[in-house]
């Protein structure tokens, strides 16, 4: 079978969004079996998809946590990317806190999804933007 030599783009952008409030930590940084304790942030797809960045946005006041991006094969989920959030006191004159990790090589193949849990429970919405192929 020859080599693809034609670039490949995605066709349908996907945002995925999770909402983690109060929810279990999860400290475990091996393979877990299944899904048990994480959030899903992107469904999987037909051809495989591209994921460009990661954002976590606090939802008011939070305390410092470390955000774990999980790919799961469709068994088991693996450690990807471990992303600091600081502690802030949001009020009127204080934003909430808002990290963003950008990624140049994260692509899943079909039938691979992402899933987020936290070091420590901290209320937070997690952004994924990218696109299908």
């Amino acid at each position: 079978m020859p080599a693809g030599t034609s670039p490949i783009f995605p066709q349908v952008p996907i945002i995925g969004i999770s909402s983690l409030v109060s929810n279990t930590a999860v400290t475990a940084r091996t393979v877990i079996s299944g899904t048990t304790g994480l959030t899903q942030l992107t469904a999987n797809s037909t051809n495989g998809s591209r994921i460009d960045a990661i954002t976590i946005k606090g939802q008011g006041t939070t305390v410092a946590t470390i955000m774990n991006v999980w790919i799961n094969d469709g068994t088991n989920s693996f450690l990807y990317d471990e992303i600091s959030l600081g502690a802030v006191t949001a009020n009127t004159t204080v934003a909430s806190v808002s990290n963003t990790i950008s990624y140049t090589n994260l692509t899943l193949p079909a039938t691979y999804r992402l899933f987020v849990s936290q070091q420590v429970s901290a209320n937070v919405t997690v952004f994924a933007f990218g696109g299908e192929y």
